[in-house]
């Protein structure tokens, strides 16, 4: 090439086409943090992992649906959502703040992976409902003290979704949308405006739930770049680690410091509960607390359903320093107390006798105990579960 040439490219063509490559490449970067669900939030109250990083259960109380069962579209996580429920009007979802503001009248590419359990190990063959899943954009996060169900006046429905089948019981489903309204917090979970009871009498569906799982999710503005702030409100909703209560597992005191903030910067918050409960005199010891939903038993029973579970916080129950562990027991709300108490002892024995045997545990540092029927969560089958506390020295 000649020096001409080459003297055209560096001061002409090239400062002409490098801003026009820079949009490029940038135009298309994902507005959801964390979209795959793989970076693990650790609580900053337990030690505990207990929810994607940047992500938040809608119920501050409990946090549920994550470290599913089934393989994920990608990775090895995703979310498992109950989008009704013949055993309770309630649904669950889940929320994040989007790295930039959605703009009112933009073109957005909107797409995520879903799927659904065929039965308690294998996922289905055919799509989901796509009634069962939505995208809710609004301007402030949501946070209630137990379970609740959204029916907002407009939401991102899926009804109509170009969707292609990606031959492991995951489907990926895609939509184009232009938002109304400016907004910054995407809420997912199913907003569809008739009654848990009605759905799955209409779907003539026998089990207690239908669940969704959820991957991917992926937000795309068609034109233009990403905001400014787009790192730093990555990092900070990547920095929120208090999630619960020092107090106890499922009590409510968050610190308002540490909780997000909405698109104004003021702390959403519920009303705190008050109590006349006196705060206690001492300094309790450092506990770690592992409240693992799918430790879940089956309908009167007390064998574990994936003992493998426990494998992963093999590293947590075996470190120096441990004083106590406590394993409680659980049941459902099926049955008479005394019967349902005396299987949440089984259970809590069984789970201790899995400690021990998995990770060569002195006996003498176990406690088990039942505390019976549980009605903290809004199915039964999550209700038949077990606690583990990690008491340090």
């Amino acid at each position: 090439m000649s020096a001409k040439k080459n003297s055209l490219y560096r001061y002409v063509v090239w400062p002409t086409l490098l801003p026009f490559l820079l949009i490029q490449r940038v135009k298309g970067q994902n507005l959801v943090p964390n979209p795959s669900f793989e970076d693990v939030n650790i609580c900053s109250e337990y030690n505990q992992p207990c929810s994607p990083s940047a992500w938040f259960y809608l119920s501050r109380k409990l946090t549920t649906g994550y470290f599913p069962r089934f393989p994920s579209a990608t990775g090895s996580r995703h979310l498992q959502i109950v989008a009704a429920s013949r055993q309770t009007e309630n649904r669950q979802y889940w929320e994040t703040m989007l790295l930039c503001p959605l703009e009112a009248g933009a073109h957005y590419n909107i797409s995520l992976k879903v799927a659904s359990p065929r039965n308690a190990t294998q996922l289905g063959t055919t799509c989901p409902n796509l009634r069962d899943i939505g995208l809710w954009f609004t301007t402030r996060f949501i946070f209630v003290q137990g379970d609740s169900i959204l029916q907002p006046r407009s939401y991102l429905s899926f009804v109509g979704a170009t969707t292609r089948d990606l031959k492991n019981g995951w489907f990926e489903i895609r939509k184009e949308y232009v938002p109304s309204t400016n907004s910054i917090i995407l809420i997912v979970g199913n907003f569809y405006r008739i009654t848990n009871a009605d759905i799955m009498d209409q779907r003539n569906n026998s089990g207690p739930s239908i669940d969704i799982l959820v991957d991917d999710i992926s937000v795309v503005p068609i034109k233009g770049t990403s905001c400014a702030d787009y790192q730093k409100t990555n990092d900070s909703l990547y920095a929120i680690r208090r999630r619960h209560s020092n107090n106890h597992p499922g009590d409510l005191d968050p610190d308002v410091s540490d909780a997000p903030p909405d698109t104004t910067g003021r702390v959403i918050l519920p009303p705190k509960q008050q109590t006349d409960t006196p705060k206690s005199p001492y300094t309790p010891l450092p506990t770690d607390t592992i409240i693992i939903h799918n430790i879940q038993f089956d309908f009167d029973q007390y064998l574990v359903q994936n003992p493998d579970t426990l494998q992963r916080y093999q590293k947590l129950l075996t470190k120096s320093g441990i004083k106590k562990i406590q394993v409680v027991g659980y049941t459902d709300d099926v049955g008479s107390e005394a019967y349902n108490l005396d299987l949440s002892k089984k259970r809590a024995a069984e789970v201790a006798r899995l400690l021990i045997a998995k990770f060569n545990l002195t006996p003498a540092l176990i406690e088990a105990e039942g505390r019976g029927i549980s009605r903290a969560y809004p199915t039964r089958d999550l209700n038949r579960r077990v606690e583990i506390y990690i008491f340090h020295q």
